[in-house]
């Protein structure tokens, strides 16, 4: 399957939240639109969806700190799963990033969820065991 990809506007921001609940994920109950509109604004991130017949099936977002890229967020509607749109999304963040200097690129990847470590094996990143995450809410 092909889909347009293309950057988030704020005309997407429901669109993107509902697909977050639908595909599922331990942090989907978390997100906000304030959050989601504040990400859409800043010139050194980008929110890049997959839309199909004016429907956002499939999102990822890159990150560039001017150090490192990374990508989350990652997540493609259950009925349009295994079709090639999430190997499509990692693509146009990955030249989305390049373009703007990045040469190395961090997934941040809920590996308790069966599909996602095996995706991006897939799509060609190596899983580092060395390095943890440590998050807290501010």
């Amino acid at each position: 399957m092909t889909a347009e990809i293309r950057k988030a506007t704020t005309a997407d921001v429901d669109a993107v939240l509902a697909l977050w609940q639908r595909a599922g994920g331990p942090t989907a109950l978390v997100d906000r639109a304030d959050d989601v509109q504040r990400l859409i604004a800043t010139p050194t991130s980008s929110l890049l969806l997959a839309v199909d017949i004016g429907e956002v099936v499939g999102s990822v977002i890159a990150g560039w700190d001017a150090w490192r890229g990374n990508l989350y967020r990652v997540a493609v509607a259950p009925e349009h799963r295994s079709q090639g749109l999430g190997t499509q999304l990692i693509k146009a963040a990955e030249a989305d990033l390049r373009a703007n200097g990045c040469q190395r690129v961090t997934a941040l990847v809920h590996l308790e969820l069966g599909d996602a470590a095996p995706f991006w094996a897939k799509v060609g990143y190596e899983h580092d065991t060395e390095v943890g995450r440590f998050v807290r809410n501010l």
